[in-house]
C-alpha cells in the first residue's frame, strides 16, 4: 500500500513538473519575451524620438527648411515647408561662344563671351527625407541628385564682330548667338564638382549639431 502510493506521488509530481514547464513555455514564457521586446523597441524609439525632440527646430535652421521626418519607418513630421528647391552651392564661371558664316569667300564673325554664375542644389518635395535611426545615433538625409538651379549671366562681351564683304551679320543672327552662348554655358555648368559640392554643402549644414547631439550623418541619392 506504502509502495503504490509512494508510486502515485511521484507520477503526480512528474505530471506537475510537465505541465509547469508546458505552462511557462507555452503561456508565461512568450508573455514575458513579448513585454520584454516591446519594451525595448518603445526604449529604442523613444531615443529617436528624442533626438527628433531636442534637435527639431535647430535642424530647421540649419537644413533653412522642414523636411519629412521618420523614425524606423514611420513618418513622424510634415514635410511643412512651402520652398520647393534649396541651392547649396554655387561657382563663377566663364564660357565662350563663336558664330561664323561663310559665303562665296566672304566670311561674318560674331565671338561672344560671357561671365556666369551657377547655383545647384535640390528639389524639395516628398521625395526629400530626414530619416532619423530609432537609437538616435544616425541621421540619413534621403534625397534627388543635385540640379542645376540657375545659370546667370553677370556680364556679356564681345569678343569679334566681323561682317563678312558681302555677307552681313543680321539682328537676328546676334540675339540667336546669345541665345545659344546662355544655353551652352548652362549645359556645361552642372558639372561632378558642382554636384559633390552641393550635396557636401547639404550635409556640413548639420555639422553643428552633430557635435552638440551626438549622431553621425550621411547622404543617400534616390532612384
Amino acid at each position: 500500500m506504502k509502495k503504490t502510493l509512494a508510486i502515485g506521488i511521484a507520477i503526480a509530481l512528474v505530471i506537475a513538473t510537465v505541465f509547469g514547464g508546458i505552462y511557462f513555455l507555452i503561456w508565461k514564457g512568450p508573455q514575458e519575451v513579448i513585454t520584454t521586446t516591446t519594451a525595448t523597441t518603445v526604449q529604442t524609439f523613444n531615443a529617436g524620438y528624442d533626438l527628433f525632440k531636442r534637435m527639431g527646430k535647430d535642424a530647421y535652421q540649419a537644413l533653412q527648411f522642414e523636411p519629412k521626418v521618420t523614425i524606423g519607418g514611420e513618418t513622424v513630421y510634415g514635410p511643412a515647408t512651402q520652398i520647393t528647391e534649396i541651392a547649396t552651392a554655387s561657382k563663377d564661371f566663364s564660357h565662350t561662344y563663336t558664330y561664323e558664316v561663310s559665303w562665296g569667300g566672304s566670311t561674318k564673325r560674331l565671338e561672344l563671351k560671357g561671365d556666369f554664375t551657377a547655383k545647384a542644389g535640390f528639389p524639395v518635395d516628398a521625395s526629400f527625407m530626414m530619416e532619423i535611426s530609432e537609437d538616435g545615433s544616425k541621421v540619413t538625409l534621403h534625397h534627388k541628385e543635385p540640379e542645376l538651379l540657375s545659370s546667370e549671366l553677370k556680364k556679356l562681351y564681345v569678343l569679334k564682330d566681323e561682317d563678312g564683304w558681302w555677307n552681313k551679320l543680321q539682328p537676328k543672327e546676334r540675339e540667336s548667338a546669345q541665345n545659344e552662348l546662355l544655353r551652352r554655358a548652362r549645359e556645361r555648368a552642372l558639372d561632378a564638382d558642382l554636384k559633390a559640392t552641393a550635396t557636401k554643402n547639404l550635409l556640413e549644414r548639420l555639422q553643428p549639431l552633430q557635435e552638440k547631439y551626438s549622431f553621425t550623418t550621411e547622404s543617400q541619392v534616390l532612384p
